[in-house]
């Protein structure tokens, strides 16, 4: 019997952020047509870490940094939903590079408002399975056995040691959407949590201070501004200033990595990969 490999995902549209039982990790997520470079640095190399030559299917392509560098067409859906090809080869990449042979087990996220049986059935679908991906030159084939698509949101407040027993009120700030999830009494509320089709990558004309007024003027009337809220996700960090002026009881998400040698607390975009991670020992077989 094959041990299960949890791989926890968030795919977002500026990195992908993971999480397994050894290693906690993110990449670039821009992803771009291969095409030979003539020019190399100083160091003699083209390449730095995070940067990925990836061969699929019948496609070459540069993922990560190298990407964003090089690439005169990059590949960046906007949709709500993160059922689509790019999604795929960014998992598979990930998977690539810290899964297994077999037992792989995905929990990845969706926005709130992409969670529907269409989506979260395809993205299931293009993700199980076996596949055969070259990534930096070394070929691999493995087998995902299981895929579990999770709201966002939903993982960061599963990250959350002391997150409240009553009502928790999560806005998760990313790159491609923003997402707000309410808690009450352990049940996810999905009347007064939804998507926002804003992010820090996809509405770049948008100041900090004024996307913090765009979600007041969201959540105004759906959540008490005074009760318990939390904020992760990329960009939480550098909203936290001006989204504090009208939700004072805001807290920032910060996960914590525990080892045998001790832990590590990391930043808030790391908060629903920690949670997927959470939600994965739950629903498969640990490790």
């Amino acid at each position: 019997m094959n041990h299960k490999w949890i791989l926890a995902i968030d795919a977002g549209a500026y990195e992908v952020k993971g999480r397994t039982k050894d290693d906690v990790f993110k990449f670039r997520s821009t992803i771009g047509p291969y095409r030979h470079l003539h020019l190399v640095n100083a160091d003699s190399s083209q390449m730095e870490a995070g940067d990925y030559i990836v061969e699929y299917g019948d496609e070459k392509l540069f993922v990560g940094n190298i990407a964003w560098r090089e690439c005169h067409a990059i590949r960046e859906p906007r949709d709500i939903s993160k059922a689509h090809e790019e999604t795929k080869i960014r998992v598979l990449v990930a998977v690539h590079q810290y899964g297994k042979t077999e037992g792989n087990c995905v929990v990845i996220g969706q926005p709130i408002r992409g969670m529907v049986n269409k989506d979260r059935e395809s993205m299931e679908t293009m993700l199980k399975g076996e596949h055969t991906i070259t990534v930096n030159n070394v070929r691999k084939t493995f087998y995902i056995e299981e895929v579990k698509v999770a709201p966002e949101g939903s993982g960061a407040y599963f990250s959350m040691e002391d997150r409240p027993e009553d009502i928790a009120n999560i806005i998760d700030a990313g790159s491609g959407t923003f997402n707000y999830l309410r808690v009450e009494d352990g049940y996810f509320i999905d009347r007064k949590s939804g998507t926002l089709a804003f992010g820090a990558e996809t509405d770049m004309e948008m100041t900090e201070k004024q996307m913090a007024v765009a979600i007041l003027a969201e959540l105004r009337g759906k959540w008490n501004l005074y009760e318990p809220t939390y904020l992760c996700g990329g960009i939480a960090e550098y909203l936290l200033p001006y989204i504090k002026e009208h939700f004072s009881n805001i807290k920032l998400i910060r996960p914590v990595f525990y080892r045998a040698n001790g832990h590590k607390a990391y930043s808030p975009q790391f908060a629903n990969a920690f949670g997927f991670y959470s939600m994965g020992k739950a629903v498969f077989v640990d490790e």
